[in-house]
């Protein structure tokens, strides 16, 4: 079933994901987008082909140089920020999760992959680790704990879930690195973490085909029927506005979480709770590019194995989003909008529930 308003997209098919209680309490995603220049005149983008999925994305642009001469450039793929409000960056012992991925010990935990005419780029990398102050403490990290520390800012309920030599301890401390919590031994890691690769790209006349992918990060929350009826969950947000929920994917969650409800589990177990994941895409990037306009954007969703940590939790039945973008439905779940001279004004957050 496909029903679609103004700015509303909700593809739904029976039954979710059924998820143990007490897992998780939050639903941010780590989003990325796609490839960025400092503001040109020189190259436009006269192509970009988007797929997204919950276990990659990919790009394909058609990148045209109509100066009549080679024109070199510095490219950059900003990953996602690690924030330093979140459990451990990503997971603790004690239990809170947000997003669904190990902490990170590689800058490259994306798996950013770029090829330019169906070359193989092989890109430098920048790493900052910035304090609310502005300062880039990413060099004095490295030599305190090396690159695990450098990528795991965050909130530590307990010193267990991010084990500190004393030396370690003092040296952020003095650093202005280091905030304990109140009634206990946890403490926050307040930097925030931006990791950049980039490299130096020459569009000869004509056009130049850039490709890239990289596996997302997606984001997990429940979702539960409230005491006054409503669809909400857990993350502070309310999900039927965040992602356009109508009302047929409205009826797919209720049925879905009848189902959870009735399912049989063990004596005295707690009643499993409805998962959705979250992936969020940054479109306006391309607004760079001359005439911050795209020629031809075709966008592309599927559906397919919902993989956290290393682990399959089933296949997505329910895809939910915001757009305006005219999507129609090109396979059991995938689905397809092309538009002209488009220009990027909001961001995508796609929601998934799979069984």
């Amino acid at each position: 079933m496909l029903l679609r308003s103004r700015a509303t997209l909700s593809l739904a098919t029976a039954l979710a994901f059924v998820g143990p209680a007490g897992a998780n309490d939050s639903s941010s995603e780590l989003a990325a987008g796609g490839l960025v220049l400092v503001k040109t005149e020189a190259i436009s983008m006269q192509r970009e082909d988007l797929t997204l999925s919950p276990s990659e994305v990919r790009v394909r642009y058609e990148m045209r140089n109509d100066t009549g001469q080679p024109v070199t450039l510095r490219v950059a793929f900003p990953m996602p920020e690690v924030p330093s409000d979140t459990p451990a960056g990503m997971t603790t012992k004690s239990g809170a999760h947000n997003v669904a991925m190990r902490p990170p010990t590689d800058p490259d935990f994306l798996r950013f992959r770029v090829w330019a005419d169906g070359r193989e780029i092989k890109p430098e990398v920048e790493i900052k680790a910035l304090l609310p102050d502005g300062r880039d403490i990413a060099a004095a990290l490295q030599e305190i704990g090396g690159p695990s520390l450098v990528l795991q800012p965050g909130i530590f309920p307990s010193a267990e879930d991010k084990p500190l030599a004393p030396v370690a301890r003092q040296k952020l401390q003095a650093l202005g690195a280091l905030e304990p919590l109140e009634g206990g031994d946890g403490f926050r890691l307040p930097w925030s973490v931006r990791i950049t690769f980039h490299w130096m790209q020459t569009f000869a006349p004509g056009v130049t085909v850039v490709e890239h992918s990289y596996k997302p990060v997606i984001g997990s929350r429940f979702i539960v029927i409230e005491d006054n009826g409503k669809i909400g969950g857990s993350g502070g947000e309310d999900p039927l506005r965040a992602f356009c929920i109508d009302a047929a994917t409205d009826q797919s969650i209720r049925a879905a979480d009848r189902r959870v409800k009735e399912a049989r589990r063990p004596a005295g177990a707690d009643a499993p709770l409805l998962t959705g994941y979250t992936l969020g895409y940054i479109l306006q990037t391309a607004r760079n590019w001359r005439g911050g306009t795209i020629g031809t954007f075709n966008l592309t969703l599927e559906g397919g194995p919902i993989v956290v940590e290393g682990n399959t939790v089933g296949n997505v039945r329910i895809t939910t989003l915001c757009t305006e973008l005219p999507l129609r439905r090109t396979g059991p779940q995938r689905f397809e909008a092309t538009v002209r001279n488009y220009v990027p004004k909001e961001d995508l957050r796609i929601l998934y529930i799979a069984d």
